[in-house]
């Protein structure tokens, strides 16, 4: 009976790892690529960076009188500059709506303004002709749904740039160069399948696909290290004092899969269950209302054109402006290329909201008595930062609930930066702790953590190479005639 039951374990390792050889080898390769090279996104700071100064003087029309010009409800508002003129971008339900903030014209995009609009964001560069597209590789996320269809320009620079101009709004939402499209496509782009036939209107065959296909390479793997395990000898070696009976690819095959075998399966599973598949390790988000809790009022674009150029007149400096609402208020924040100010409802400079008032709020939230709150300067397990630097200082919100529910608040303007409860702490260690390597005290030394996973993911890429040069070489052995 044990000696039928490893016939039929190995007969699987060797069929399953035949079949997803190649794709366990390909995760191990792209997670490595990008430990180094994310997936191309245009973030706040770099938009901001390459805009125009704000022009208060110029501005004719009101956030509120603009905005009659928008169809449906609008969810926010931010105020920029383009092509030497002031524009509002209203966020709506369905589509981004833009008003030039001189006249109160919709803005229209047109062929020449997209091509003004990449000149100015590149400029000196020499452009390409404007493609419209629904999408491509490198818009597959669905935060430029509000965007498309999408006006896409190639760059004639060094850098091999394609710049995405909104055909709603007119300002560049994407940017890319050479250099990242080329790793992505062996990072991100496999490593999560992002395909643009997959990554459409409709994801469920993305989604089937994310939730089945790491099964086969986890039995696979899961049958090597029991069958790694079965064939070690440690005391009564093999001939020649040997611990392995293979030789060749064989041989290295069984011992790095007992040498990474285990973080194979941990790395695999802790991927799988990112996803939730069943329902599994699912993390929780807000309480359902909490973010309008929070705000106190709904969102209203200004009508005061005074205010905002007394708010834009106490910052100098700023190149977009954006507004934002906390316990009732309407609050400006002027950002700039090195910092932000943000501004309340008087044009005077926004306080720090205490810890205590954030505490009652979330109190009245949540339904639970708060056992401390306090502002914290350094980063903790559960608020900390991988990319980019967690936002410091911040209130920490412990509840006094079973869950020890905590939340993490920017007390300059009152955003939520995090909730962690029960579900969320299981998720931060088994999918950042597992996957990504994100606990003591790797988290506080980036470049030794950096390391380690480059080192492991290679041990992995050579675990799977010897795996699929044996599958290879058993798919080509002829039959004895």
């Amino acid at each position: 009976m044990k000696a039928r039951f490893l016939r039929l374990l190995h007969l699987a390792h060797r069929w399953l790892g035949t079949a997803s050889g190649v794709l366990i080898l390909a995760w191990f390769v792209s997670g490595l690529v990008m430990l180094y090279v994310p997936f191309p996104k245009l973030d706040t700071d770099e938009r901001v960076s390459r805009q125009a100064p704000l022009q208060p003087d110029v501005l004719t029309v009101s956030p509120a009188q603009a905005a009659t010009a928008c169809p449906g409800k609008l969810r926010g508002a931010r105020l920029a500059m383009a092509l030497g003129r002031p524009v509002y971008h209203f966020s709506g339900t369905d589509a981004a709506c833009s008003v030039w903030a001189d006249t109160g014209e919709p803005v229209v995009v047109t062929p020449e303004l997209a091509r003004a609009s990449a000149e100015a964001f590149l400029p000196d560069a020499k452009l390409g002709t404007v493609e419209p597209i629904e999408r491509d590789q490198w818009t597959v996320y669905s935060t430029y749904r509000p965007h498309r269809p999408l006006l896409r320009i190639s760059v004639d620079d060094a850098a091999g740039s394609v710049v995405y101009v909104s055909s709603r709004s007119g300002e560049v939402v994407a940017h890319t160069t050479r250099f990242e499209r080329g790793w992505s496509w062996l990072g991100t782009v496999p490593h999560w399948l992002y395909f643009t036939p997959l990554r459409g209107d409709d994801t469920s065959l993305w989604r089937q696909l994310v939730l089945w296909l790491p099964v086969p390479a986890l039995l696979t793997v899961a049958a090597g290290l029991a069958l790694g395990l079965q064939r070690l000898r440690l005391r009564r070696r093999y001939p020649r004092g040997q611990i392995t009976p293979y030789r060749g690819w064989k041989r290295g095959h069984h011992l790095l899969g007992l040498g990474g075998g285990g973080l194979a399966f941990t790395w695999l599973l802790s991927g799988w269950l990112s996803n939730h598949p069943f329902g599994l390790l699912e993390f929780s988000g807000l309480p359902k209302g909490a973010a309008q809790r929070l705000a106190g009022v709904a969102f209203s674009p200004a009508d005061d054109l005074p205010l905002l150029k007394r708010q834009l007149a106490a910052a100098p400096g700023g190149r977009e402006a954006e507004w934002y609402r906390f316990g009732g208020r309407h609050y400006l924040e002027v950002r700039g290329p090195d910092s932000s100010r943000r501004l309340d409802d008087q044009a005077r400079q926004a306080l720090p909201i205490p810890p205590q008032a954030l505490a009652d709020m979330i109190a009245a939230i949540e339904g639970q008595p708060v056992a401390q709150a306090e502002l914290i300067h350094e980063a903790d397990l559960y608020h900390y930062g991988r990319r980019n630097p967690a936002v410091l200082p911040a209130v920490r919100i412990r509840l006094a609930d079973p869950e020890q529910t905590t939340w993490y608040i920017d007390p300059a303007s009152g955003r939520v930066l995090g909730r962690v409860d029960a579900a969320n702490r299981l998720h931060r260690w088994v999918f950042n702790g597992l996957h990504r390597l994100d606990f003591p005290p790797l988290g506080a030394l980036p470049a030794l953590r950096d390391g380690l996973i480059t080192l492991l993911c290679l041990l992995g890429a050579a675990l799977a190479t010897s795996g699929c040069v044996i599958g290879m070489r058993r798919l080509r052995r002829q039959r004895p005639q």
